[in-house]
């Protein structure tokens, strides 16, 4: 019988659950606003951790987020390095995580070509 969650999907949710906390410490000394980790993606040999991250504001406000974030990753590194009992304890690198904006420009593209929405030419 295979296994159902390979040690790398297991190690990425543990991260994520013990970032969350953090972040939103984080987010509410700096200011950072609302964020929320989305996913993380753990590297085949644990050498790396990318957190996907998704920070409401405009894109000036995300990428000073983004920054701020990257910037206190040795934070977040220490904290899974506290919680968690790792052979390899991975770098963590924070990305935007952008499927919200795609989804809602999606949802705005298909609610605009729905028949009584069209513009008349």
């Amino acid at each position: 019988m295979a296994r159902e969650f390979s040690r790398n999907v297991r190690v990425a949710e543990s991260i994520k659950r013990v970032l969350a906390p953090v972040l939103n410490t984080l987010a509410r000394e700096s200011g950072l606003g609302m964020a929320t980790i989305t996913a993380v993606d753990v590297a085949p040999d644990l050498s790396q951790a990318r957190v996907f991250v998704s920070i409401f504001g405009d894109d000036a406000a995300q990428a000073t987020g983004l920054d701020k974030l990257n910037h206190q990753a040795h934070r977040f590194r220490q904290e899974i390095a506290r919680e968690l009992r790792l052979k390899k304890l991975p770098a963590v690198h924070f990305e935007l995580d952008r499927g919200g904006a795609r989804s809602a420009r999606i949802s705005e593209l298909l609610n605009a070509s729905k028949p009584g929405n069209r513009r008349p030419e």
